[in-house]
């Protein structure tokens, strides 16, 4: 059951990237696409809620990502190759999130506001799977 569920999350986390990547991709080649995200992209200006929303949501990823790294750290003996290549993932994929939420805006990355979810939801997905492989193991002693 907990590999159905495992590859499910890794199967999300792929969904998630991809789109992202579709989103920036179009927005960049489509002149019709660049031009709704930018429409889009001035009425989200207007609300101040976004800009404090990132930066909560930037620091819970960094939390529990950290305490997921502690608790692999602690547990390392009873967990495999696979999960210790899945935190390295999850890693990668919380600094590529707090890196663009810090370092880019929309100036520099059109679609900004449109792929911040995808890849928040994408390092969810590796936050959950990593919890419950490290959460797990303590059981399976």
């Amino acid at each position: 059951m907990k590999k159905i569920i495992y590859i499910c999350l890794d199967l999300l986390t792929i969904a998630f990237l991809i789109g992202g990547y579709a989103f920036q991709y179009f927005t960049r080649k489509k002149l019709g696409m660049l031009r709704w995200v930018n429409y889009q992209n001035m009425q989200l200006q207007k609300n101040h809620v976004y800009d404090i929303l990132k930066y909560i949501t930037v620091a819970a990823a960094m939390v529990l990502i950290v305490l997921i790294i502690v608790g692999y750290r602690k547990k390392k003996e009873l967990l495999g190759k696979i999960d210790f290549v899945m935190i390295l993932i999850m890693q990668i994929l919380g600094i590529i999130y707090l890196g663009i939420t810090v370092l880019k805006s929309i100036e520099s990355f059109s679609a900004y506001y449109f792929l911040m979810p995808f890849l928040g939801a994408a390092t969810l997905m590796q936050i959950i799977r990593n919890g419950i492989a490290v959460g797990t193991k303590k059981n399976e002693k």
